[in-house]
């Protein structure tokens, strides 16, 4: 049975490769006789199959991955023929020059693709510019009278390489920024007590869930870690009572301003401080659980290791392009809270996490 899937697993790659092979791109260099593979009609000596099209799919450019709509353009091989009496470098360039306007076409419809409004806008304007591709190869080769007069062709040629060399195959998109970005991550802290709180709980590790904006370089964030503890004493605050040997709940709520200190393209570290409420209470399923809550000042440092940046520049149904990044979070903070006299302390907690953020796009 192995040796059946191995053999169609090879099939089927074997056939996505030669599927490819009649295709020639234009960066893959200039036309050769091997690139006219079909047998000439007997209405036309010469005939330079093309496609123009587009879909969607994603370039990586310095580590940055572009998704949208994108633009493509080849010569079919399969479909292209030159009668053999013709195969001279006159010829050659001839087709060469169909085959940079083809390219040109192309790069000029991907510039055109940054500037839709929606998705729904993409039909309309493909066929347009395979209009203008169509008319454009059409006044060539009627100027040229179909490649009799070799000096319009080797006008053309030039005036189409240097048109060529003056742009690049796929040019980055350039939108405005918003100011604002926002984000979500998730992770674990692990936490380490002390003052009072050292004699009630044991060291904890917690589930940690957080929201984080920024405007600017000003970052305000929303963070929630819960977790619970096995308590060596009497935990008692108020009508709360939880006697040694029971497990308590810990959760600390807060909110927190920070701005970076340091920030390159991979790395972040980001000072922060912040004020919220932590809460103890009794673990169980049970209703009218007691629980009691107390005020907290919080601050530390992040750590950002960003992982992976994306840009989606083609919008979507809701109309939004979006800049987006991934990173690994690892930060250093620590929460101090006073319940009553004899319950009043502080934890020192390492938190690693993993996150995302983003930041809409527009057009300029």
């Amino acid at each position: 049975m192995k040796k059946y899937c191995v053999f169609i697993i090879l099939f089927a790659f074997s056939s996505t490769i030669n599927s490819q092979e009649y295709r020639k791109y234009w960066n893959e260099g200039k036309l050769t006789w091997d690139d006219f593979q079909a047998k000439p009609t007997k209405n036309n000596p010469t005939y330079l199959g093309y496609v123009l099209r587009y879909q969607t799919d994603k370039k990586v450019v310095d580590d940055v991955t572009y998704f949208g709509v994108i633009a493509d353009a080849y010569i079919d091989k399969s479909l292209s023929f030159v009668h053999q009496n013709l195969k001279d470098d006159y010829h050659l360039n001839y087709n060469q020059v169909i085959f940079n306007l083809v390219e040109i076409h192309k790069r000029k419809l991907q510039k055109r693709i940054y500037t839709i409004d929606n998705i729904f806008d993409m039909s309309p304007l493909f066929s347009d510019s395979k209009s203008q591709l169509e008319r454009e190869v059409l006044d060539f080769q009627e100027e040229g009278n179909y490649g009799i007069q070799r000096e319009v062709t080797d006008q053309w040629l030039l005036k189409t390489t240097e048109e060529l060399a003056a742009s690049s195959s796929f040019e980055l998109p350039d939108f405005r920024k918003s100011n604002w970005t926002y984000g979500l991550y998730g992770g674990v802290d692990f936490g380490f007590y002390g003052d009072t709180y050292s004699e009630i709980f044991n060291n904890t590790i917690a589930m940690s869930l957080g929201f984080e904006f920024s405007y600017k370089k000003v970052f305000m964030g929303l963070n929630m870690s819960f977790t619970n503890s096995k308590l060596n004493t009497d935990l008692m605050d108020d009508s709360l009572m939880i006697p040694e040997g029971e497990k308590s709940t810990i959760g600390l709520l807060n909110g927190y301003f920070g701005y970076p200190v340091y920030e390159t393209k991979k790395f972040r570290i980001v000072p922060f401080a912040g004020y919220g409420v932590t809460f103890f209470g009794e673990v169980g399923d049970q209703e009218n659980k007691q629980e009691t809550s107390a005020a907290t000042s919080i601050f530390g440092v992040n750590f950002d290791f960003k992982n992976k940046k994306t840009i989606n520049f083609t919008p979507t149904f809701f109309d939004v392009r979006e800049e987006g990044n991934s990173y690994f979070g690892a930060r250093i903070f620590m929460s101090n809270s006073n319940f009553n006299p004899n319950l009043k302390g502080y934890s020192i907690n390492i938190g690693l996490s993993y996150g995302i953020e983003g930041r809409f796009l527009s057009k300029k």
